[in-house]
């Protein structure tokens, strides 16, 4: 019987291997070419396009729109600048068998620009620019999102499938939203208390970078949780969501703002979500201030300071020329630090020693009787720097909240009207 049995499971082997020896073999090259045909049908597919939702591994969020051809052939608007939101730019793309298939954009785009070593042209770092990428391995797909990592610096890219009620003019609209949020500024206290689902956090939202962050206690401990945003004409998007047990928050729209009154509202989700205009903070860092001077090689701040609500209280940006104000910790071997305001080809601020006290507060003084360094921009912009300088070395500090994880904001812990963020 077991003889019988034996020579059954061999026969019915035997018949298996035949069976499968009779299909015909679909070749791995042909494999892939199938997919990147099917991914080229997807792209020029759609009618009105891609939102593109473009995260640099440098940080920061830009949005973009594309075109697909099937003649490999993209058109591309941006919110990166002017230019880029205005003038459509056409290109070439190609798709590629790599180790996954891949989405080349292999003639100047406005994505290149994000990678430009010329900190001018990208606003990043000299020589790698925001750390970005122009090169793309597809992750996953549907039928409406296609999602896309950076094959050299693993960069996050999201295309959505637009919709005629986007329009022609999307990216002027989210532009415009984007700069909407810029109201938070012009409250006069940089706290705001969000009340939502029973919890209470504070909130700031940079829309420079394009980052929300929130700050809670955690038994007495602060707790932060920082994330870029991609904006829409109506929202916001996270690029993951923030939870906090019950609380979810992963879009945020139908903002209202009421500067007098100091407060603003959004819906997350289905839940509403409101905040108060405070003084104090419901929370401060110990670390943050030691993370900021120790990690980075330098920061900028493209606004200054902000007193009760007016941006630029010293008017940097005025001086002609201004790109910004950037502070560079251990500049000089002495050891000084120092902040210049970059202006055309030239810079000039003040140099000074930075300090770490035990509250948590980042402190500017100038023990040294140090000078101002670089090329006066002159009259009168050399008072406004003077006066910065003033403010900047206000004896109490700031308190530092992150917002990214190369970024902060700066809060004076004398008088929280008066903030900067870098």
């Amino acid at each position: 019987m077991k003889k019988l049995l034996l020579y059954a499971a061999l026969l019915m082997l035997t018949l298996s291997a035949c069976k499968k020896s009779n299909l015909p073999e679909v070749r791995p090259d042909d494999r892939i070419n199938a997919q990147l045909a099917a991914y080229q049908s997807q792209l020029s597919g759609s009618t009105y396009g891609w939102i593109g939702y473009m995260f640099p591994a440098g940080g920061g969020s830009y949005t973009f729109t594309f075109q697909f051809t099937n003649t490999n052939r993209v058109t591309t608007l941006a919110d990166i600048n002017a230019t880029s939101a205005s003038t459509p730019l056409e290109s070439s793309y190609r798709l590629k068998a790599a180790m996954l298939p891949s989405l080349y954009f292999d003639t100047y785009t406005y994505l290149h620009i994000l990678a430009d070593p010329d900190p001018a042209k990208s606003g990043g770092s000299q020589g790698v620019g925001l750390v970005s990428d122009f090169e793309f391995s597809f992750i996953s797909a549907t039928t409406d999102t296609i999602r896309l990592k950076g094959n050299v610096n693993n960069s996050d890219l999201i295309l959505v499938r637009k919709k005629q009620t986007d329009g022609d003019d999307f990216i002027a609209k989210a532009t415009a939203f984007n700069t909407s949020l810029n109201q938070m500024s012009n409250f006069n206290y940089y706290y705001n208390l969000l009340s939502i689902g029973g919890k209470t956090y504070d909130i700031a939202i940079n829309t420079q970078l394009k980052t929300v962050s929130f700050y809670y206690p955690v038994n007495g401990t602060f707790k932060s949780f920082s994330t870029y945003y991609s904006v829409s004409t109506t929202g916001l998007s996270l690029l993951h969501p923030f939870v906090d047990g019950t609380t979810n928050i992963s879009e945020m729209h139908n903002f209202t703002f009421d500067i007098p009154q100091g407060k603003m509202s959004f819906t997350a989700g289905t839940v509403a979500g409101a905040t108060t205009n405070v003084a104090t903070p419901l929370t401060i860092s110990l670390t943050a201030a030691r993370k900021m001077f120790t990690d980075g090689g330098g920061y900028g701040s493209y606004t200054g300071f902000t007193v009760g609500g007016v941006i630029d209280y010293f008017k940097l940006t005025t001086i002609p020329g201004f790109s910004v104000i950037a502070y560079y910790p251990n500049y000089y071997n002495n050891p000084a630090d120092v902040i210049f305001i970059y202006y055309g080809s030239r810079s000039y601020g003040p140099a000074f020693n930075t300090t770490l006290p035990a509250n948590g507060a980042i402190v500017f003084a100038n023990p040294g009787g140090f000078g101002f360094q670089g090329t006066s921009p002159g009259a009168p912009y050399t008072t406004y720097v003077t006066n910065f300088r003033t403010q900047l070395f206000n004896t109490s500090g700031y308190y530092v909240f992150p917002t990214s994880d190369f970024s902060y904001d700066l809060v004076s812990v004398a008088d929280s009207r008066i903030w900067i963020r870098f």
